[in-house]
């Protein structure tokens, strides 16, 4: 695993941009020798919403921009046509079936576009995981997914093929290392009501899914979680970058050191998102103190470290976005020294 050892920035995905072109040319300008990312866009559209993103062509979508909602239709006529169309294209192996289109994605094909022909170590690519694209869409009956017996069994291969779909296409612009993170910002309901029904080897089970295909594929897994869970939980899944929001919950994960531990020496790399996505917080100096907090807990740095925001940007102005990204990049590069 190249991206071991190292000390590098990247990006969570969605940035406030309303250009394209502009988002990917500020990624590529200032991240080249760290890790460049697609842009995720939600200003520019509903359908550049996280769990909306990458739910095209699942079974019984619909979707009404005009109102800005999604929901899966079971009862439509065309539902079981479209299931067999998905599950055929499982077990054929049709990855361009799960393609995520223009319409959904403009950061990914822009950013495809311009990394042809480039000379990078890396790139990264997300996709929703199973746990939150499950709990966030819901059918007709306003129930999530993934208290739907037949279609919680697809979700995982349903999001494998799209994480599949992009590393192929990434595979075709360039020779970087691919990463691919996997969103569950969900997570933080485990142990609610809501997850009553789901242990710990269901959640590990369905998020496992996702990862072995990413690995199958010669890619790293990464997983991202913007707020407080069970760390164990994620820690015996079997990705490589375990991705958090260390300026809200440093103390919440080293809470759970040995698990931890486990993970660090089975070589897993932490993804720390150590400068704040908040538009009103003051970041003058912060790149400093940042540097000192991530200094007395060596354990995070280990086996090197991913330097980035604690989420995503999208919400937030422009100017303030750039100004998080380019400090995530002054964090790793004052870090690069540090033994």
């Amino acid at each position: 695993m190249n991206i071991r050892n190292n000390l590098l920035a990247s990006g969570i995905g969605s940035l406030p941009f309303l250009d394209k072109k502009e988002a990917v040319e500020f990624i590529l300008s200032n991240f080249k020798n760290h890790i460049p990312f697609w842009p995720q866009l939600p200003k520019t559209s509903f359908l550049e919403s996280m769990h909306v993103q990458f739910s095209e062509k699942f079974p019984g979508l619909s979707v009404d921009l005009s109102r800005k909602n999604i929901y899966i239709d079971t009862q439509r006529s065309s539902f079981v046509e479209e299931f067999e169309a998905c599950y055929n294209s499982f077990s054929t192996n049709q990855s361009d079936y799960f393609a995520i289109s223009q319409n959904y994605a403009a950061g990914f094909h822009e950013f495809i576009k311009q990394i042809a022909g480039k000379n990078l170590k890396f790139v990264k690519g997300q996709v929703v995981g199973p746990i939150t694209f499950g709990m966030t869409l819901l059918d007709e009956k306003k129930k999530p997914l993934l208290f739907n017996r037949e279609l919680k069994e697809i979700i995982p291969q349903f999001l494998s093929f799209k994480a599949k779909w992009q590393i192929n296409e990434f595979k075709k612009a360039t020779k970087a290392e691919i990463i691919i993170f996997i969103d569950e910002p969900y997570l933080v309901a485990v142990g609610t009501d809501q997850f009553s029904s789901f242990d710990k080897s269901t959640i590990i089970s369905q998020i496992n899914s996702v990862v072995g295909v990413i690995h199958k594929e010669n890619a790293l897994a990464g997983i991202h979680c913007c707020g407080n869970t069970d760390w164990s939980i994620i820690l015996e899944t079997d990705i490589d970058i375990l991705s958090f929001d260390a300026f809200g919950f440093m103390d919440s994960l080293l809470i759970y050191r040995d698990s931890l531990n486990k993970f660090v020496q089975r070589g897993g790399v932490l993804s720390l998102g150590i400068v704040p996505n908040r538009q009103d917080y003051n970041l003058e100096g912060y790149a400093e103190k940042a540097v000192k907090i991530l200094k007395n807990e060596p354990l995070l740095l280990k086996n090197g470290a991913i330097i980035t925001p604690s989420c995503g940007c999208g919400t937030l102005g422009e100017d303030t976005a750039k100004k998080i990204h380019l400090l995530t990049i002054k964090i790793a590069e004052s870090l690069a020294g540090f033994e």
